[in-house]
Parts: C-alpha cells; sequence; structure tokens
C-alpha cells in the first residue's frame, strides 16, 4: 500500500516540481515520483534520466543526494569564484571575462559577478536542494528508495529550504539561478513567454498551471 500523500508532503514534494517538470514535461506532479510506476514508458524515462546522473543503485543515489545537499554540486564553485570576485575591480573582470575563450565558462563569470554580492549567503542551495528532491523522486521509480526515508529527507530538505529562503519567488529563483550556472548559460529573458525550453519558461507555465500551489510558503 503506497503512503498517502498528505497537503504537508505534497508541498515539500512540489520544491522540486520545476526541476521535475524541465526534465519531464509529463510528469504527474501530486504523485510520489512523478512517473507512473506501472508504464513502462515512464520507468525507462526515469532510469535514463537517473543514469544520466550515473544513479545506478541505491547508494549511488544516497552518495548524490549527499553532495546536493552538502553544496558540493554548484554552490561551493559558485561561491569560490564569487569570493574571487568580490576582491576584483570591474576593468579586471572584463579582461578575465575577455581572456576566456569557453563561451559556457563565459556564461558562468557574467552570471556569478552579477551575483557576486546578492547570494552570498544562499548561494545556489535552492536549486541543489530541488535537485536533491528531484533526484530522490527519480530513485522511488526504481525501488532506490521508499517513502518512509522520502518522507524523513523531505522534512529535513524543507527545514534547509525554508530557513534559507523567504518566499516562492525567492526560492524559485534561485532554482534558475542555479540551473543556469551548471549550464554555463546567460539568464534568460523572461518577459518572452513562450520561448525555447528553458528554466524559465518552465517557471512561468508552472505558476500558470498551478497557481495557487506557490502562493503561501509553509515553513
Amino acid at each position: 500500500m503506497t503512503q498517502e500523500i498528505t497537503p504537508e508532503i505534497q508541498d515539500q514534494l512540489n520544491l522540486s516540481a520545476l526541476i521535475l517538470k524541465k526534465n519531464y514535461k509529463n510528469a504527474d506532479l501530486t504523485s510520489w515520483s512523478g512517473f507512473d510506476l506501472e508504464n513502462q514508458m515512464h520507468v525507462k524515462q526515469a532510469k535514463r534520466l537517473l543514469s544520466l546522473f550515473g544513479i545506478k543503485s541505491g547508494l549511488h543515489l544516497r552518495n548524490s543526494l549527499q553532495r546536493y545537499e552538502n553544496g558540493q554540486m554548484v554552490s561551493h564553485n559558485f561561491e569560490k569564484l564569487a569570493s574571487e570576485f568580490r576582491m576584483i575591480t570591474t576593468t579586471d573582470f572584463d579582461a578575465k571575462y575577455n581572456a576566456e575563450e569557453s563561451p559556457r565558462t563565459k556564461g558562468i563569470y557574467k552570471m556569478v559577478w552579477k551575483y557576486r554580492f546578492s547570494l552570498k549567503k544562499e548561494k545556489l542551495m535552492g536549486y541543489e536542494m530541488a535537485f536533491y528532491i528531484f533526484q530522490m523522486r527519480l530513485g522511488h521509480v526504481l525501488g532506490f528508495i521508499n517513502t518512509d526515508e522520502m518522507i524523513l529527507r523531505l522534512e529535513e530538505a524543507n527545514d534547509t529550504i525554508k530557513s534559507t529562503f523567504s518566499s516562492w519567488s525567492d526560492f524559485h529563483r534561485n532554482v534558475c539561478l542555479g540551473d543556469e550556472y551548471a549550464l554555463g548559460a546567460t539568464e534568460q529573458d523572461v518577459s518572452k513567454f513562450p520561448g525555447t525550453a528553458t528554466l524559465w519558461e518552465c517557471y512561468q507555465r508552472l505558476h500558470i498551471e498551478h497557481a495557487d500551489w506557490f502562493k503561501t510558503w509553509k515553513k
């Protein structure tokens, strides 16, 4: 028998809704995983996503969850670069940016320079914790994690997120910025909709399709 998803649990699962929808637009956000466990095409898609992240067992999953939880995936590198950028002048930054040949790295430089002070406290933890819950939901599809453990981890993740961010908009913006940093892409023009399948677009669609979900920030 599947554990019931209470309104409190649904609110916690929703912390991964943006990342889940970007990676699987047909996801059912009201289920534990977002995937239909009886549908082999859904299971195959979840398995494909997990393999992209190098997750092929429960041990792989828990190792990955620990890295996201500890900020090792993007926050540590973001803060290291942001700290460097807080010590240099605009002229120095321009020289470093122009000397860089990789478009992806240039994108990262531009993003970190812009947010080197404003994300000093939260870094990119919103993105990392959203990914933490997303990977946990994927792992549930293949039986790498059960709902009892998910509930415990969701509570802990929720506490971390709610103590760091003050609203859904602040949290989701951090998720989008983290995705931008991870991809090395420049920030999208959020005034254009629909656009390409960016996380910014998924953010707008999510708030249209599930407007009631993202109004109250329940601590």
